[in-house]
């Protein structure tokens, strides 16, 4: 009997628990009530999933995509009012700081996929706001470029308004980026085995931007067998091996599709390989 009470009283606090995660829907309501009562935002208006449009008292406007905020939720729901008010902490200074370093020097290049860029133009044709409003380039046929100014509190990709204006020519992007992000970054490494198994690490956040990065991708310094195959499913995760290394592909599959990891900032759960200087879909 005791026994059989334990579990009603444990079954009973798992559902209770389970009934006070708030959903998309109101996680975004809880979200947006934060904005107006914390911030210079004089309205709030969820616009779709996940997804709300901001105007400021001096009538400037934003969209917050909400994606990333709802994932760290749920990853740790007791820490609801803290990860709201980090993300608010964030939003007010996203336009000043954005502003103060809206220079060359401040550009840098951030991988995203196929994924990204059409959930990003749904929902600017939901809302007819026109296309996607980013300058991208694609990488190959899954991973696209974007640029963006870094700031001190967010990350702000940038339209091509913005980059015209910053006086950049589309051709010299690629490698102005590369250039501001080395600088930008106390060290690049590579960690574990080179040979079967390793990481690139850098500052946390830009790992993915690496891919653009050639003189990295070399045999030299990744002795792989066959050739180096890459899984990026995070911007800050960066999995190296090799296309003919069975036991290391395997490895590195399933700590990539593991349900157990959860990618805050996903960008791809399929490989990549080297070819020709280029990275192409690892066809596994």
């Amino acid at each position: 009997m005791k026994i059989f009470i334990l579990a009603f009283v444990c079954f009973f606090i798992s559902s209770a628990f389970a009934q006070s995660i708030l959903n998309e829907s109101a996680f975004t309501q809880r979200y947006a009530n934060a904005a107006i009562t914390k911030t210079e935002v004089v309205s709030a208006d969820i616009k779709g999933r996940l997804e709300i449009e901001m105007t400021y008292s001096d009538g400037g406007t934003s969209t917050a995509y909400l994606d990333n905020a709802y994932m760290n939720y749920l990853s740790e729901p007791a820490e609801l009012d803290v990860i709201i008010e980090s993300y608010i902490s964030a939003l007010t200074k996203n336009s000043s700081d954005a502003k103060a370093n809206m220079e060359k020097a401040h550009i840098v290049p951030v991988i995203k996929d196929t994924g990204y860029i059409n959930h990003i133009t749904e929902l600017m044709s939901k809302n007819n706001e026109g296309e996607f409003p980013f300058f991208y380039e694609k990488l190959n046929d899954v991973l696209y470029i974007l640029y963006a100014i870094d700031t001190p509190s967010s990350i702000k990709f940038m339209p091509k308004e913005d980059i015209t204006k910053l006086g950049v020519e589309q051709k010299e992007l690629r490698d102005l980026s590369m250039s501001n992000l080395m600088n930008a970054i106390e060290s690049l490494q590579i960690k574990g085995d080179p040979s079967t198994i390793s990481m690139v690490v850098a500052d946390g956040t830009y790992e993915a931007s690496f891919l653009i990065y050639d003189a990295l991708w070399s045999k030299e310094n990744f002795p792989v067998k066959g050739d180096i195959v890459v899984y990026v499913p995070s911007r800050d995760v960066v999995i190296v091996t090799g296309s003919e290394d069975a036991e290391s592909l395997e490895t590195v599959r399933e700590i990539v599709h593991n349900p157990e990891n959860q990618w805050p900032h996903p960008v791809s759960n399929i490989g990549f390989i080297r070819k020709e200087d280029k990275w192409v879909k690892f066809y596994e």
